[in-house]
Formats: C-alpha cells, sequence, structure tokens
C-alpha cells in the first residue's frame, strides 16, 4: 500500500541527430490528419493551427475534431487519420488489446481535472457518512479510478457504497435530480455546476492527487516520416511557448475555437500545465492504474503488459537535443 501510494504521489504531471535541418527543408505534402479532443486540453494543437505554426514548418494538417479520447484513438486505429490524442487512460486500456502504437509525447498535464462534488459537501467532507451513499460514475474510467483511489487513500474501501454508472452527460442532471449523492466528474461538470449551484460543491480538496495527461499517438505501421513528426513537435512547441507568452491571447482564440464562454475556459486554465515530455511518472501512473483495472477485473487478469513496448521515448529525445543544438 506504501508503494502504490508513493507511486500515486509521483508528479505528473527513431531518429538521427543531424535531422534538425530537416526540420526547416521539409516540403509539404498532405494533408496529415490529427483526431484531437473538442477540449481547452487540445489547445496546442488548435493555436498551432491558428497561429500558422504547421504551415511555419511545412505542414500540411488537417485536425479532425472528435468528443474525447476514445473516438481519437478509435479513428487512429481505424486508419481513419495518421495520429491521434487520448489520455493515458485510454493509453492503458488500449494497451491490454494491442500495443501496436505508440505514445510520442504528452503535451499537457492536469492535477485538478477530476473532482467528487456534492449539493451537501459538508457532509461528505474529508470522505465521512459513506455508508449506503449513491455515487455517479463513469464506469470503467478516470472517473471510477479517481474514486476508488480516494477510497483507497482514506481506508473508506469496506464502506457499503452504492455505484451508480452514467455517462458523463447524465452526472449533473442525476446529482440535480437526487438520484445521486455525489459525482466523480472531470471538468467541464464543476464549472457547468457552479452554473447551477453558488454554494460549493466540492467534497474534498482534490489537487494533487490525480495527474490527468494528454498525449500524441500513432501506429507503429506509419507513413510519416521521422522528420515529418520532428516538423510535428517544432510545431506543437512553439504552440506551448505562445501559450506561455501570450496566455490571455490563447485564452480568445481557444474560447472562440471551442465555442465555450471564457469564463469557463479561466475557471480551469491555471490547473493546465502545457508542456512537450514523457516522464517517468507517466509511465508509473499508468502502471498504477493498470494494476487498478486488473484488480476491478476492468481488463485481461491473465495478460501482463509492458508498457515500454507503447511508449516511443527516442523521437522527444532527438527533437529536444534537436533543440538545445546538440
Amino acid at each position: 500500500m506504501i508503494i502504490f501510494w508513493s507511486l500515486i504521489a509521483i508528479g505528473i504531471a527513431g531518429c538521427d541527430l543531424n535531422q534538425n535541418s530537416s526540420i526547416k527543408t521539409l516540403t509539404a505534402k498532405g494533408p496529415i490528419k490529427i483526431a484531437v479532443s473538442n477540449t481547452p486540453l487540445s489547445a496546442p494543437f488548435f493555436i498551432a493551427e491558428q497561429q500558422g505554426y504547421f504551415k511555419r514548418n511545412n505542414l500540411n494538417i488537417e485536425l479532425v475534431r472528435l468528443d474525447g479520447g476514445v473516438k481519437c484513438f478509435n479513428a487512429l486505429l481505424n486508419k481513419q487519420v495518421d495520429l491521434a490524442t487520448a489520455s493515458e487512460t485510454v493509453v492503458m486500456f488500449n494497451s491490454f488489446k494491442q500495443t501496436n502504437f505508440s505514445v510520442l509525447a504528452s503535451f499537457v498535464e492536469s492535477d485538478n481535472d477530476l473532482k467528487l462534488l456534492s449539493l451537501v459537501p459538508q457532509k461528505y467532507h474529508q470522505l465521512n457518512n459513506l455508508a449506503n451513499v449513491r455515487v455517479g460514475i463513469v464506469k470503467s474510467s478516470a472517473s471510477e479510478f479517481f474514486f476508488d483511489s480516494l477510497l483507497i487513500m482514506y481506508n473508506k474501501t469496506q464502506q457499503p457504497i452504492e455505484r451508480i454508472y452514467l455517462r458523463a452527460d447524465q452526472l449533473i442532471p442525476a446529482l440535480l435530480n437526487n438520484e445521486v449523492d455525489i459525482i466523480s466528474a472531470w471538468e467541464p461538470l464543476s464549472y457547468l455546476l457552479t452554473q447551477q449551484i453558488t454554494s460549493n460543491t466540492k467534497v474534498i480538496n482534490s489537487r494533487g492527487l490525480y495527474h490527468l495527461s494528454f498525449n500524441l499517438i500513432e501506429l507503429k505501421q506509419t507513413t510519416l516520416s521521422a522528420s515529418e513528426k520532428l516538423a510535428l513537435l517544432k510545431a506543437i512547441n512553439d504552440a506551448i511557448d505562445y501559450i506561455h507568452t501570450h496566455s490571455d491571447l490563447a485564452q480568445v482564440d481557444i474560447s472562440r475555437i471551442l465555442n465555450i464562454d471564457p469564463s469557463q475556459l479561466q475557471y480551469s486554465w491555471n490547473d493546465y500545465t502545457f508542456r512537450l515530455s514523457l516522464s517517468n511518472a507517466l509511465f508509473s501512473n499508468i502502471q498504477i492504474q493498470s494494476q487498478w483495472a486488473i484488480d476491478n477485473q476492468l481488463v485481461p487478469t491473465e495478460k501482463s503488459v509492458d508498457f515500454r513496448q507503447v511508449i516511443d521515448r527516442q523521437l522527444l529525445e532527438d527533437f529536444m537535443n534537436s533543440e538545445a543544438g546538440w
């Protein structure tokens, strides 16, 4: 147990070195299709398109916008796109089915995306009074993993709890209609609830207890060259630099692109850490989630997965070296 939570506490947040010049000389072709989730987490891709960073790096990119990382990943598996973006949870679940894909880089992390919400949060403060509580959860998702993690952390795993499995869009209506007492929800559901309930709804301060990441993924049998992928990382990195140096303008752009109220974006914007990375924390997070999935019989218990098979560090290392001038 100590080892498990030591890992939970960890912050989550192939090509040649001389290919730096090929980023500059790459001729445009395409389009290269990238499935991206309709969420502010995909901001670097939207900014790269809006600010012209794809074209500046001689890339012809078509962003295929879908609702959620699961749909993005499925589009990749079905070869409808060349690349996709998805959370580490989607990566974990799919690794038990196949290892014909690679995670090339994480581009955003958040340590405050998942929350426990209730209309009477004071009743359940520090996870008190959970006996026979009705909890709205999205089955086999980060929503359920987050809730189970909290039960372990607060030694509440023996509590008799009724799990009500719902779709994400059903969580808030179920809470407002007294069909559940608590929901385990990701953003923007917390923000949307604040628009209907003015009082505090958070059961517990959950910042830092779960680290979400969104990742760039490709099939191992890809037609994309190393030079194209390096150029893509350069465009995404340029967009991340823009987000850091022009935060207010970036938020205006993302609000317009996603057609969401600026106040909704501002609500969670500071929770996002935009950067290109492939940290050991990501690997540990995937391993922890996989053990949870095995324990809860959400994946084949007889199958062992080496997640190093689906994390390709070489491309990002080469890109970082080229940026450093090595």
